[in-house]
């Protein structure tokens, strides 16, 4: 399909840079008497033909665009695909976890909490316990609530998306 593409403008191109070249090169002026007629013609051509190549100039990558947020809406980084579950635990964690957590997903640098990467995705083995992990900081907070991160940050299925995210991405 790209090469469909890709041709179509090539020889639109081409097609207008040989009736600019045919037409620019009459010097005589004998040459020009008759084509005046022939020459409003031309002039309406390539006039079209810029308008076209303005419209397809804004219309295919508009079309490109659209066609790609609902795939990236759903990408990670490391070629993760998300769940709608682990994309809404993405926005959650953009919300309240970036400031003090670090984690490449998300390309947060939080300097307060540990970095998720290396503590969550690199100390638990399975997705299960990860998931485990962070469901259990998220909603009880880390040393029951008395520690820097706060209980019930996120509770139910909010906690739980939270918690899938991270598990899916951490380390990736």
């Amino acid at each position: 399909m790209v090469y469909v593409f890709l041709a179509f403008w090539v020889v639109l191109g081409l097609g207008v840079f040989f009736v600019a070249m045919r037409r620019g090169g009459a010097r005589d002026p004998s040459a020009r008497a008759g084509a005046g007629a022939e020459s409003a013609v031309i002039q309406r051509l390539s006039t079209l033909g810029v308008l076209l190549l303005f419209a397809f100039g804004l219309a295919v990558p508009a079309l490109v665009v659209a066609a790609n947020v609902e795939h990236k809406s759903s990408s990670a980084i490391g070629g993760v695909h998300l769940s709608a579950n682990e994309t809404k635990g993405r926005e959650l964690f953009a919300r309240s976890c970036v400031f003090c957590h670090a984690l490449a997903a998300v390309k947060s640098y939080g300097r307060f909490g540990p970095n998720l990467d290396v503590h969550v995705g690199y100390d638990v083995s399975t997705y299960a316990g990860r998931k485990a992990l962070v469901y259990s900081a998220v909603v009880e907070g880390r040393a029951r609530g008395r520690g820097d991160m706060p209980a019930l940050l996120y509770q139910g299925k909010e906690a739980e998306d939270v918690a899938e995210f991270v598990a899916a991405v951490a380390g990736h």
